[in-house]
């Protein structure tokens, strides 16, 4: 078989990543062969398949080159720890590159080690793919979605699937999320879209290779003559050029989330880690230290440096780079991830690659994520409905404590502690309230009655304006949205806590857990019966005595206006736990209140 009768037998289905190029003229030779080299580091034998850049010219009259070439390579089963003698598979990779002079296009299967060239390309615009395929007539099948709150115990990624989500999902929120993948219907075509990866599949049957190439002048035709469109897509959270703001940007803050990571090892791609130091190779198990590495912190400004005041790791760092932010770490550069295809990154290049954090900046409007920069102008242009979840109350100027002090004679929360606050406030408003607080709590009081269902959440510092202290909060409550109608199972570790007695720092006090209402029995047997009321309102009450409604008001006008005020970094940071707090009880159906000082 000649070459060109091997590549007439290629077929594969419609799925290619598209980039943009910096200068319009077709890749070099040398620099095809770079990419070829990198691809196949490990292939078997010779080439299979060749083919360096080659011209054609389509009726359009549109030049492109391409090049392909296809190689077999070997691979340690995943079950089989140490390589044993013919005992491996044996696989055939795949890669073209289609160059169009501004664009390029990148087929590949089983390829893995061109990350490094790719990063020379840009991915399509997120405007152009948004808006390619939309038209009146455009169904959404199937969204995927990355939300952009920095608060620890938010959703991280949700996956929405119906037969048109723009006549179930309401557009209410949804600039808090990124859209990572779509999949829309043209008429009979389907569309998947990867946003984050400029990846564009036509699902359908499998074509040949030239079908390939007149499919990708399409898409690039498409891409040539878009019109931005506003559209359903529109509604998530927009990405702008990081380019233009890059050198203005000063991090305040970072989440690192890990989810990838997480995702990599339940799909069985890790084959294993290990630190690599003078040639030595130690294997170890990363996911016992996953959870400890995963975590939001305050970033210390120094000279020019944005140091990352991490538990685990002390010389953790943000880097600002023309194109992207990336984390850094000397002391993680030895910690190395083997994967099934034998690809074997440093940890902190997975990190960054995939973007696996959220950085928020001294500029409120700014946040960085999936390794793209968005500005939400609404967060500062939304002050007095992001105010309206806060309710004054005088009583908690008096406040001195959280839980106030005990001893074995304690019948009451003291007066003047935020729980005591709570009891007086809004125990008499239902039929069952009780102390949950301690010992895998859902929240530190709740009330029951056959309307109502509420959670509350109390925090006391002596610090105004605590962003430390809000994210504590704020973060009890978003892990527990999900327990306010529990299963009736997870009654069963509740029943002897609520019969008891409250205990705190060693005291076991004479403070009845059900403050009001009966025994635990009759509380769960109704709790069951009023989670399944169809017009139930669910409630989050975050209860606080370190923000005051007034000064938060003053200081975020302030924020607006770009006047320099103190607590400028924990006013920003609240106000994006804020905006995630409404965002999240908004998609669990829930009411939210914070009750702080007037």
């Amino acid at each position: 078989m000649t070459n060109e009768e091997k590549l007439g037998n290629l077929i594969m289905h419609e799925n290619a990543y598209f980039y943009v190029k910096e200068n319009s003229a077709f890749l070099s030779k040398s620099k095809i062969l770079q990419i070829f080299k990198a691809a196949s580091e490990d292939k078997k034998g010779n080439y299979l398949l060749k083919i360096e850049p080659v011209s054609k010219e389509f009726e359009s009259g549109k030049e492109f080159r391409y090049s392909v070439i296809v190689f077999k390579y070997n691979k340690k089963a995943a079950f089989i720890d140490k390589p044993i003698y013919d005992w491996e598979e044996s696989k055939l990779a795949f890669l073209c590159i289609i160059d169009f002079e501004d664009y390029i296009v990148i087929l590949r299967r089983n390829i893995s080690s061109i990350s490094d060239f790719l990063s020379d390309f840009e991915p399509l615009d997120y405007s152009i793919l948004t808006s390619i395929y939309i038209s009146e007539n455009t169904t959404y099948e199937k969204f995927t979605m990355d939300n952009i709150s920095i608060s620890p115990s938010a959703i991280r990624q949700k996956m929405l699937e119906s037969s048109n989500l723009q006549e179930t999902l309401s557009g209410l929120g949804l600039q808090n999320y990124t859209l990572n993948n779509a999949r829309i219907r043209q008429g009979d075509q389907q569309i998947g879209l990867a946003l984050k990866t400029s990846r564009i599949n036509n699902l359908g049957e499998k074509k040949d290779i030239y079908s390939i190439f007149q499919w990708a002048i399409n898409v690039i035709a498409l891409v040539e003559n878009h019109q931005p469109t506003e559209g359903f897509l529109t509604s998530f959270a927009k990405p702008i050029n990081f380019g233009d703001y890059y050198q203005l940007l000063v991090p305040n803050a970072v989440l690192i989330t890990l989810s990838k990571l997480y995702g990599d090892f339940e799909a069985g791609k890790i084959r294993r880690c290990y630190i690599k130091y003078k040639e030595k190779e130690k294997n170890f198990n990363l996911l016992k230290y996953l959870r400890g590495f995963e975590t939001y912190l305050e970033v210390n400004h120094q000279d020019d440096s944005f140091q990352l005041p991490h538990p685990m790791i002390s010389d953790l760092n943000l880097a600002i780079y023309p194109k992207s932010i990336r984390i850094r770490s000397k002391k993680l550069s030895n910690v190395f991830i083997e994967y099934e295809n034998n690809y074997t990154p440093r940890i902190l290049s997975v990190v960054n690659y995939s973007n696996s954090f959220i950085t928020t900046f001294e500029d409120a409007e700014f946040i960085y994520t999936n390794r793209k920069l968005f500005k939400d102008s609404r967060l500062l242009g939304n002050i007095d409905a992001l105010l309206k979840i806060f309710v004054p109350y005088p009583n908690l100027l008096n406040t001195i404590s959280e839980k106030g002090s005990f001893n074995t004679n304690s019948t009451e929360f003291s007066s003047r502690s935020v729980f005591g606050f709570v009891e007086n406030e809004f125990k008499s408003n239902f039929q069952y309230f009780v102390c949950d607080d301690l010992s895998k709590e859902w929240a530190d009081f709740i009330g029951i009655c056959d309307t109502e269902i509420a959670f509350f959440h109390a925090k006391s510092s002596d610090k105004i304006l605590s962003a430390s202290a809000f994210q504590d909060v704020v973060g009890q409550a978003l892990k527990n949205l999900g327990n306010i109608l529990p299963t009736d199972d997870q009654f069963s570790i509740k029943q002897s806590l609520w019969d008891a007695n409250y205990k705190n720092a060693g005291n076991i006090t004479q403070i009845a857990r059900i403050r009001t209402g009966q025994n635990s029995h009759n509380l769960i047997d109704d709790y069951k019966k009023i989670k399944t009321y169809p017009n139930l309102n669910k409630s989050v009450y975050l209860v606080v005595d370190f923000i005051s409604k007034s000064t938060l008001e003053d200081r975020l006008v302030k924020l607006q206006n770009n006047v320099s005020f103190t607590e400028r970094n924990e006013v920003i940071q609240i106000l994006w736990f804020i905006s995630s707090l409404i965002s999240s009880c908004t998609d669990a159906g829930t009411q939210v209140f914070i009750c702080c000082k007037p």
